[in-house]
């Protein structure tokens, strides 16, 4: 019985001595943490705006099979431009985007072109399909061909 009530004297702390972390072991934790953050931060930023982007291109490519569409119907293209993701999505009531951080429009002429136009950090970002599937994409976009 005396070495029981022994050991439990022995595993309580000892007076005067505190538990928990202390200023020093905290602060290093914290600038670990924030290095980390200051790397991983950009990286998935990018990562968000890549994506938006290919969801923008993905919208081109539907805006495209709508206009393959109406001609079906018609056995006609839209001879004026339509600009605006609004005036776009009622000329072609089928197709309706993901997102709305993209303008989209479309240029008429032989052969016709879509445009998806990038607003916010997105504002550099242009990608162009034509009806000839040729594609185009600048740089802000975080990718170059799709």
């Amino acid at each position: 019985m005396a070495q029981s009530t022994l050991r439990l004297r022995s595993r309580r702390a000892l007076p005067g001595r505190s538990r928990g972390l202390t200023l020093l072991e905290l602060m290093v934790v914290l600038a670990i943490v924030g290095i980390l953050a200051a790397i991983a931060l950009p990286s998935y930023q990018g990562y968000i705006q890549k994506s938006r982007a290919k969801t923008a291109a993905a919208d081109l490519v539907g805006l495209a099979a709508a206009v393959e569409a109406r001609f079906q119907r018609t056995l006609a293209y839209p001879t004026s431009n339509i600009s605006g993701t609004a005036a776009v999505k009622a000329a072609f009531s089928q197709w309706s985007p993901a997102q709305g951080d993209f303008s989209h429009s479309y240029i008429a002429g032989n052969p016709w072109r879509l445009q998806a136009t990038g607003s916010g950090n997105l504002s550099g970002c242009v990608l162009t399909l034509d009806g000839e599937n040729q594609r185009t994409a600048t740089a802000g976009c975080g990718f170059t061909s799709w």
